[in-house]
């Protein structure tokens, strides 16, 4: 069996623990402030790549830490007891990137995946829209294929790391008279260019600092 993770044992408690310490000195002291301001913690997020949270379930092989999941869960246990926001932040991303390294091709992996570990492109998922919650297979956003890349056409909204992210991972139709419906659906990676554009960020009742927006594309 080949090793997926750089940490021996003994490295992943000594991981979590320094986990635990940034939280108790640089977070926890600041929460009360942060989500009464709905305040982006920017320097928070960079100290985050710098300790390669953002790659933590990524393999080794494509750069990551490769942490088995009930470290990961253990993580984010600890994160959200703090500070939920910032274990939204960890987790969208990862999401992500977990789609990539399970479904993707080995291209797609190797072209992704080690930006994903350092946090050079950062996100979430792109699912919901204005007139689509929970039944995902009801989308509008279009993808049709145009020679070598696909237009896309839609909204989405409620997206969380969409305004200080770069890319998410977005659920479009391919083929909108595929029945079943979900036969007609893809994720795309979409880095954000020309045609992808935040519309606004929205307010909430709670869980602030983290950044959720609509989109249009």
């Amino acid at each position: 069996m080949t090793d997926t993770t750089n940490l021996d044992p003994g490295e992943e408690e000594a991981f979590v623990s320094a986990v635990d310490r940034f939280l108790e000195g640089e977070v926890q002291p600041h929460v009360r402030e942060w989500e009464h301001e709905d305040f982006y913690p920017h320097d928070i997020v960079a100290h985050m790549k710098e300790m390669g949270l953002f790659g933590c379930t990524i393999r080794a092989e494509y750069g990551g830490l490769g942490l088995p999941t009930r470290t990961y869960a253990r993580l984010m246990e600890r994160m959200s007891r703090v500070w939920m926001s910032l274990a939204g932040i960890v987790n969208s991303h990862l999401i992500m990137a977990m789609a990539v390294q399970n479904n993707g091709t080995e291209e797609q992996r190797r072209r992704f995946l080690p930006r994903f570990a350092t946090g050079e492109l950062r996100g979430g998922v792109g699912l919901t829209e204005p007139d689509c919650g929970t039944d995902l297979q009801a989308i509008r956003t279009v993808a049709r294929r145009e020679g070598d890349h696909y237009v896309v056409n839609g909204s989405k909204t409620w997206i969380t790391n969409s305004l200080h992210g770069n890319c998410i991972a977005l659920l479009v139709k391919t083929d909108p008279r595929a029945e079943p419906r979900h036969r007609g659906m893809s994720l795309f990676i979409a880095e954000k260019r020309d045609g992808f554009k935040v519309v606004r960020k929205l307010d909430k009742l709670g869980y602030k600092g983290i950044d959720t927006c609509e989109l249009l594309f």
